[in-house]
């Protein structure tokens, strides 16, 4: 009876170490799968913060732009009640405001802004041009135009001029000069009309 009980005995505890080794090894296999996993999801985190990063910093990059340069003129912030009739304007361009960029870059871009106001004494509509020239008044440096019409005296006669480009700089350009200019229309040559302020003109070089 020893004999069958010891080899019952030996049988059961190998049938228990045998069942411990599985448990084990599936344990050791879960963790094995659970270390696999985590390190799989922090790697896919990883390399979606990653790639989230560099696309916002690449966004970024491509949508950010600097500020290079600002020029400025203004003239006569505050006007009197009646209006000034000191700077009557002919048939030719005249400046009314001038900026100057200095060092600038090719590619750069230059963002213009104009203003002034205007005044027609005259009987009779007056068509108004302003115009902005880059580095001297002449029909080949002519960048920007507008034409408005202005009322004859005693109705619509005084109202503003606004305006406001983009130009590219040149290859050639160093030092760029700005003229904002104002005249009467070719047919309006006998009629009164002024400029006056507020005048501002602005020069803003921007790198993209």
């Amino acid at each position: 009876m020893s004999k069958y009980y010891y080899y019952y005995k030996s049988e059961h505890k190998m049938a228990i170490e045998e069942d411990a080794a599985e448990f084990d090894y599936k344990k050791h296999d879960k963790k094995d799968h659970c270390e696999k996993h985590d390190k799989k999801d922090h790697c896919e985190k990883h390399d979606k913060k990653n790639h989230c990063d560099k696309h916002d910093k690449k966004d970024h990059k491509k949508e950010s732009s600097k500020l290079v340069e600002f020029a400025y003129q203004t003239f006569d912030p505050i006007t009197p009640l009646v209006l000034p009739l000191n700077f009557p304007l002919s048939t030719q361009p005249q400046a009314i405001a001038t900026v100057t960029l200095t060092d600038v870059e090719k590619g750069n871009v230059v963002w213009l802004n104009g203003l002034y106001h205007v005044n027609n004494n005259s009987p009779e509509f007056a068509d108004v041009i302003t115009r902005i020239y880059r580095g001297n008044i002449s029909p080949g440096n002519l960048i920007y135009q507008s034409i408005v019409e202005i009322d004859a005296e005693g109705n619509d006669d005084a109202t503003e001029s606004v305006s406001q480009f983009v130009d590219v700089i040149p290859a050639d350009a160093k030092n760029v000069t700005y003229y904002l200019t104002a005249q009467k229309g070719q047919f309006a040559e006998d009629l009164n009309v002024f400029a006056y302020g507020p005048i501002t003109f602005t020069a803003a070089e921007i790198k993209q």
